[in-house]
């Protein structure tokens, strides 16, 4: 299956060889998950991560599906 990723923000610095400014496209196995996605990209498990797939924000649990649109983008901080 194909699925779109992209980062912003910080998040970009994780951006696979072979992607565009903000986005890559890959391929995955079924059952794929967030998680696995995340793990594959290298970003430390201590990171928040905030994660939209098709305009609906997600859990880690998530299985993708084909053609997902997925964006991950750290939270803001601040006060």
């Amino acid at each position: 299956m194909e699925v779109e990723v992209k980062l912003f923000g910080n998040l970009g610095h994780y951006l696979p060889e072979g992607g565009n400014r903000f986005s890559f496209t890959k391929h995955f196995d079924e059952k794929t998950t967030v998680e696995h996605l995340l793990k594959e990209l290298s970003l430390p498990e201590a990171m928040p991560v905030l994660v939209v797939v098709n305009g609906r924000r997600v859990e880690k649990e998530y299985v993708l599906q084909d053609r997902d649109d997925v964006v991950l983008f750290s939270p803001a901080e601040g006060g």
